[in-house]
């Protein structure tokens, strides 16, 4: 990637160099002829002058060509910049609600193993004929089992969820930086292209 980098950018040096040498010889051309002692007609003289404007118009339009490029390349840049902190944060975010819901989880599942325990023990206190309070408090402990059963499952699920929703932003985020490499290249590629020399 570097190599063709360096090849691109000492490519348009070359262009450049050779464009301003070539208008420059033009230039040159056009002082020797009219200050020297050399008899040209007239129409020499007009079709010359001609050359080295449209040399000088060549020039121009190349230098507006790249201004264009990299004024284009400048706001993409920008905007995939804000776009990739933008996406930073929100990879942050996710982290930080991630591992919350992990503590939120793991806190569930003790609270769970808790009052499995202490619905055994109770079980296995009251193993004699239960009287009414007895029937009471174990469907009570039941109850609430159940209950914390359901919102650790429910906390699992959103657990997932949210683990495969900062997985997706992770792909999204290479994806960017991958569009932006390879939009980077095309558009100097093109510049190279339409800087490409035109015969005067």
């Amino acid at each position: 990637m570097e190599d063709e980098e360096e090849s691109i950018i000492r490519n348009r040096i070359v262009y450049k160099d050779f464009v301003i040498k070539k208008v420059f010889k033009k230039y040159l051309q056009f002082i020797n002829v009219t200050t020297g002692n050399n008899e040209e007609s007239s129409a020499d003289l007009q079709s010359l002058c001609t050359q080295l404007i449209n040399e000088f118009g060549h020039l121009e339009l190349s230098v507006q060509k790249a201004q264009a490029i990299s004024e284009t390349c400048s706001d993409e840049t920008l905007y995939y910049q804000q776009l990739s902190k933008q996406r930073e944060i929100e990879i942050e975010n996710e982290k930080k609600e991630i591992a919350i819901l992990k503590e939120t989880l793991d806190y569930e599942k003790k609270q769970r193993q808790y009052k499995e325990q202490y619905l055994a023990l109770y079980k296995a206190i009251n193993e004699k004929p239960s009287t009414d309070q007895t029937e009471k408090e174990i469907e009570k402990a039941q109850k609430e089992l159940n209950e914390i059963t359901d919102q650790t499952n429910k906390t699992t699920s959103k657990l997932e969820l949210r683990t495969k929703q900062f997985q997706l932003l992770l792909h999204t985020l290479n994806e960017l930086e991958k569009n932006l490499d390879e939009s980077l290249l095309f558009t100097e590629n093109n510049n190279d292209q339409s800087n490409a020399p035109m015969e005067s």
